[in-house]
């Protein structure tokens, strides 16, 4: 993706309307990159460097499960519990057990992007961290 991507077109059975719009996360997704993004679509950084490993896994009862190495500065990040999905492509990681600092709720704007899912710290237009994930 570069940085001049804009969110894609909802898939079908992805709708932010919907009750069921989160049945599109269930399954393993393996990271493929973390970026810091300027308010513009910038990169600024890519703190997990240019080929992060990691892994997240949705569950059909809601589950959550992430994982992700430590790299330089930045921290691992491993944590599992539950998600709430809400409107608008809003996903709430709700952490039971997570490695500092990630040990509080996490709250993600979610969208997919052909067999990818992007999770991010805020939306387009505002100073964010992105995370790519393909289907694993």
């Amino acid at each position: 993706m570069c940085t001049t991507d804009k969110p894609s077109t909802p898939q079908p059975g992805w709708d932010p309307g919907q009750p069921e719009w989160d049945s599109g996360l269930l399954g393993t997704w393996s990271l493929r990159s973390i970026r810091e993004l300027n308010t513009d679509g910038t990169l600024l950084a890519e703190p997990y460097g240019r080929q992060p490993a990691g892994r997240l896994h949705y569950g059909p009862a809601h589950q959550v499960a992430v994982v992700i190495p430590g790299h330089a500065d930045a921290p691992a990040v491993a944590y599992i519990g539950d998600y709430e999905a809400e409107t608008a492509g809003l996903l709430r990681h709700i952490v039971r057990v997570g490695l500092p600092p990630f040990t509080e709720d996490q709250v993600r704007w979610a969208r997919l992007d052909g067999d990818f899912l992007v999770l991010s710290t805020d939306r387009d237009g505002r100073r964010r961290t992105e995370l790519r994930w393909a289907r694993a």
